[in-house]
C-alpha cells in the first residue's frame, strides 16, 4: 500500500512538472463539481416543492431532511460514475514512463558501479585542482601587491641579469678544475721525478702502524 501511494506521488509530481497540475487534483476538482451539481439540483427541487404547495414549518423539517437524503443517495449512486471519470482523468492525463523532461534527461544514460565511482574520482580531482588554483591565485594576488608596494627598478633587473650571465658563463668550471689537478701532477712528475708508492704505504694510511707481511699464495 505504501509503494503504491509513494509510485502514485512520483507519477503526480511528474505530471505537475510537464503540465502544472496532477491528476489527483484534476479529478478531486471533477468530484467536487458533480457533489455541488447535486446539493444544488437537491435544493431547487426542494424550494420548489416548498414555494408551490406552501408547506408550513413541520413538513418544511421533513423536507429538508428528504433533501439530504436525496442528496447522500445520488452521490453513492454516482460513486460508479466516478470511478470511470477517474480512469479516464488517469488516463489522459499521465506522462508515460519512456518521456523524460528536459531537467531529467541525464538520467538516460545510466552508469555502473565502476564507472559511477570513476566519475566521482575525477569529480574530487577536479575539486582538488580547483582548490590548488584558489590557492594560486591567491598567491599571486599578494606576490602582486608586494610588488606594486615594493616596484622592481630598472637597474636592480639589469644588476640580476648581469649577475646571471656570469654565472652562465662558470658552467665549465668542473672541467677546469679537473684539468688543473692533471696539470699539477705532470707539473710534479717533470719537476720532482715519479714517487713510487708501496702497496703497503697505499692501502696503510695509519701512521707506525706495525703490520706483518704474509704471502698470501703460501697460505
Amino acid at each position: 500500500m505504501a509503494s503504491t501511494e509513494l509510485r502514485k506521488r512520483k507519477r503526480e509530481e511528474y505530471e505537475m512538472q510537464l503540465f502544472g497540475f496532477h491528476s489527483r487534483a484534476v479529478y478531486a476538482t471533477m468530484q467536487t463539481l458533480i457533489s455541488e451539481r447535486i446539493c444544488g439540483t437537491a435544493a431547487k427541487l426542494c424550494n420548489t416543492i416548498k414555494e408551490k404547495y406552501k408547506l408550513d414549518s413541520g413538513n418544511v423539517t421533513m423536507l429538508k431532511s428528504n433533501q439530504r437524503q436525496l442528496e447522500k443517495a445520488y452521490c453513492k449512486a454516482a460513486l460508479s460514475h466516478l470511478r470511470i471519470i477517474q480512469n479516464i482523468v488517469n488516463k489522459y492525463i499521465a506522462v508515460p514512463s519512456n518521456v523524460l523532461l528536459e531537467e531529467d534527461k541525464y538520467q538516460r544514460t545510466q552508469y555502473t558501479d565502476t564507472e559511477f565511482q570513476n566519475i566521482k574520482q575525477r569529480l574530487e580531482d577536479l575539486q582538488q585542482r580547483a582548490k590548488r588554483a584558489t590557492i594560486l591565485n591567491a598567491s599571486l594576488k599578494e606576490e602582486l601587491q608586494i610588488l606594486e608596494e615594493f616596484p622592481v627598478t630598472e637597474d636592480r633587473v639589469n644588476i640580476l641579469h648581469k649577475s646571471i650571465e656570469n654565472g652562465l658563463k662558470c658552467t665549465d668550471i668542473n672541467k677546469q678544475m679537473y684539468k688543473l689537478v692533471e696539470d699539477y701532477k705532470q707539473f710534479s712528475t717533470n719537476l720532482f721525478g715519479a714517487i713510487t708508492i708501496s702497496e703497503k704505504l697505499k692501502y696503510n694510511t695509519v701512521n707506525n702502524l706495525k703490520c706483518k707481511e704474509i704471502d698470501l699464495n703460501s697460505l
